[in-house]
């Protein structure tokens, strides 16, 4: 045998030893992609699921927020009412018992300066 056919042996069973790494490094890379895409199917579902809660959360949110902004408006014309009522009030009731007891007080001064003469 000579060198020659030697050298081309080694590099023959060399070739063989690459070849053999490499279709293991391939099959375990095929390995770790399979199990990254179950994985990011699941990510993805995970996701999936989270955004839908959240957002019903947020309409459920928006529709509270919605609520509470109704009620607000309600106190408020509420209060503006109660506010008008009020001075209503004093304006029919307060004005005339004023009068009522100013016009007493004129009458009772007017019977002591008459009782006095």
């Amino acid at each position: 045998m000579t060198a020659w056919e030697l050298a081309t042996i080694l590099v023959a069973i060399a070739a063989l030893l690459v070849i053999a790494a490499l279709t293991n490094l391939v099959i375990k890379l095929r390995i770790v992609i399979r199990d990254i895409n179950e994985i990011a199917a699941k990510v993805q579902s995970v996701v999936d699921d989270v955004s839908t809660r959240l957002a019903g959360q947020a309409n459920e949110i928006e529709n509270e927020y919605r609520r509470v902004d109704g009620l607000i408006d309600t106190a408020e014309k509420i209060t503006e009412r109660a506010n008008f009522l009020s001075q209503l009030t004093f304006g029919v009731i307060t004005k005339p018992i004023s009068r009522v007891g100013s016009f007493l007080r004129g009458t009772f001064r007017a019977a002591k300066i008459l009782k006095g003469r």
